[in-house]
């Protein structure tokens, strides 16, 4: 009967020996029972600490305590402290730095009997890999929220991983909105709430980017924000093994450069004097026009209008006056006009109106109003008054599908006639002269 329990005894030791983890076993004094030679290589125990009596805690505590595995101070009163705690035979999990670097894990469990089972864990391996992974992450977010414009990471369950201050700053997140593994559903209900996709209903909006989110596909989006901003969302799956795992979102304000895009395209087609269209915007323009007519049968009429005497003008007051009617000319126009007809500077003193779905009455109705409005611009330059009047060609856009050459020609026709009928006067396609 010995012999079996004295080999089951070796049986028992040889498994201890070979778990990976150190183990000890104390009875209800405190007093080693069993261990392993794990538990004694992680804590450096030497061999004359466990022979040839069996050791207690207390041994072994103030042995640690003296060789200052516990830190600073007494280590009778170090000892005395961890004992006390012991004898309380509570369960407990924590981690301790030995002085070398090691950082094990410790886990308790009272028996049921009385005693104690210990279970010791390198883990300083697995620490040094969590923290190289949070060192990684922390560089990645420092990366990413350094960058000039907005990030998100969703993954293949459209949850965020990873975001940066940018993305909340433009879509008017509040700090710690976002955090990993928020639903990105959460997130677009939110913007769509802060107003960023403009009306409709909230739900419709959430929808419709997710949809286009869920497809893992590669996009881009403009967003006409409600407070004038303008953002261009771009999206890329993120692909692994050829499947998509996931999308990257960027997104950028470019409001400055659309801004920018918008100055450039008004000094493209604008007059520098007169901020009416310029000669090439106009023609432009009006050709457009023309086949829009063409295509619906609807009307469209052209008024070419001439300052009269202009040369005059300049040669009595000087070019800075000359200059001023241009500008008061125009905004007469401008004043009398629908925002969907054209008005053009064609050159020097001439001016040219595309009236559209307007047939030649209505045509001849605009232009003595204009007529008279210009008659009664009261222009003072140097202390001087400038009296101005203007002659108009008017001329109606046919059914025979005339291009805008033939009237062009047809509407200075008209004007030439104007003006060799005395000036300040009106003269349309038709036969008939309306004067002043």
């Amino acid at each position: 009967m010995l012999d079996k329990e004295q080999e089951l005894l070796g049986l028992f030791q040889t498994l201890l020996d070979n778990l990976p983890s150190g183990v000890s076993l104390m009875d209800k004094d405190l007093g080693f029972m069993a261990w392993n030679a794990e538990f004694k290589r992680l804590l450096q125990f030497p061999d004359e600490l466990f022979g040839p009596d069996t050791p207690d805690l207390r041994k072994l505590v103030l042995f640690n305590a003296r060789r200052g595995e516990y830190g600073p101070g007494d280590p009778e009163d170090q000892a005395a402290s961890i004992v006390e705690r012991a004898r309380k035979m509570e369960p407990h999990v924590f981690e301790r730095t030995r002085p070398d670097g090691t950082v094990l894990e410790i886990r308790g469990r009272p028996l049921a009997g009385g005693g104690f089972v210990s279970i010791y864990t390198d883990m300083t391996e697995r620490k040094r890999a969590e923290q190289e992974v949070q060192r990684t992450a922390s560089f990645l977010q420092a990366v990413l929220d350094n960058l000039p414009f907005g990030v998100m990471v969703v993954d293949k369950d459209i949850r965020c991983r990873y975001w940066n201050r940018q993305s909340e700053g433009l879509f008017g997140l509040p700090p710690g909105f976002v955090a990993r593994g928020t639903p990105m559903e959460d997130v677009l209900r939110q913007v769509a709430r802060n107003g960023i996709y403009g009306p409709g209903e909230i739900e419709d909006h959430v929808a419709r980017r997710l949809a286009i989110i869920g497809a893992f596909q590669e996009h881009a989006l403009e967003i006409a924000c409600a407070d004038g901003r303008s953002l261009r969302v771009m999206g890329a799956p993120v692909m692994i093994d050829g499947h998509p795992q996931g999308m990257v979102l960027i997104q950028e304000d470019i409001t400055e450069r659309k801004n920018h895009q918008a100055t450039l395209e008004r000094l493209a087609t604008t007059d520098h004097l007169t901020a009416l269209l310029n000669r090439r915007a106009f023609l432009e323009g009006t050709e457009r026009e023309i086949r829009r007519a063409h295509r619906y049968g609807q009307p469209l009429s052209l008024l070419m209008l001439d300052i009269d005497h202009f040369k005059r003008i300049n040669d009595g007051h000087g070019h800075p006056a000359g200059d001023e009617v241009l500008r008061r000319v125009a905004a007469a126009c401008r004043g009398l006009l629908r925002d969907e007809d054209l008005t053009g500077r064609l050159g020097g003193e001439e001016f040219a109106v595309t009236l559209v779905q307007a047939p030649l009455s209505a045509a001849l109705l605009v232009a003595e109003r204009l007529r008279q409005a210009i008659g009664r611009l009261e222009i003072e330059h140097a202390g001087r008054r400038i009296a101005v009047t203007a002659s108009i060609g008017v001329a109606e856009h046919g059914a025979g599908a005339e291009g805008l050459e033939q009237l062009i020609s047809r509407a200075d026709e008209r004007l030439y006639q104007a003006k060799e009928g005395g000036r300040n006067r009106i003269c349309p396609a038709a036969a008939a002269t309306m004067a002043a």
